[in-house]
């Protein structure tokens, strides 16, 4: 196992915009979860032809491969998982050579005991839950691992909210 200095979670979330933009965000953490490193992609709007074409794989399409296999490949950090919340994101898990674990909460939140979660991974890297409980059953005693979500999102919404990374057309 890892020594827990070294450890780095990385934390994907995907935001969908009023305007049809899709944004997705990385951050990276330590074992306390305390930031790293965040990135963030430029907007992706799909048009209605390539809607239609793709059909319901857009989706596993566009939020894996073509904004979450792009910012765990662009991470500095040496991430030892990547956390997920959505489902169709552990299809990635073999276009990258990180452990994707999606991760889900179990039981009331209404308690003042921990938060239990389950952890899945894709079928093809099922070794990669013994790993991952090793490293992640002792961090959720302490800590909720969905609030990163949380505050990614909330970082992903103040991005889009100033543009940053649009591409501005000249006149």
């Amino acid at each position: 196992m890892e020594d827990s200095q070294e450890i780095r979670l990385a934390f994907i979330e995907i935001a969908i915009f009023t305007d049809g933009s899709i944004r997705g965000g990385i951050l990276t953490t330590d074992i306390e979860t305390r930031p790293f490193e965040f990135r963030v992609t430029s907007p992706i709007k799909p048009t209605q032809v390539q809607q239609i074409l793709y059909g319901a794989s857009l989706k596993e399409y566009v939020y894996g491969e073509l904004i979450c296999v792009p910012l765990i490949k662009a991470t500095k950090e040496k991430l030892s998982l990547v956390l997920i919340k959505d489902n169709y994101l552990v299809a990635m898990r073999p276009l990258v050579s990180k452990p994707i674990i999606l991760i889900q909460s179990t039981g009331s939140q209404l308690t003042e005991t921990p938060k239990q979660f389950t952890f899945y991974c894709h079928r093809n890297f099922q070794n990669e839950i013994a790993f991952a409980q090793t490293i992640l059953n002792p961090i959720s005693q302490k800590h909720d691992l969905l609030e990163p979500f949380e505050r990614l999102k909330l970082a992903l919404n103040e991005v889009h909210k100033i543009g940053l990374g649009e591409v501005k057309s000249s006149a």
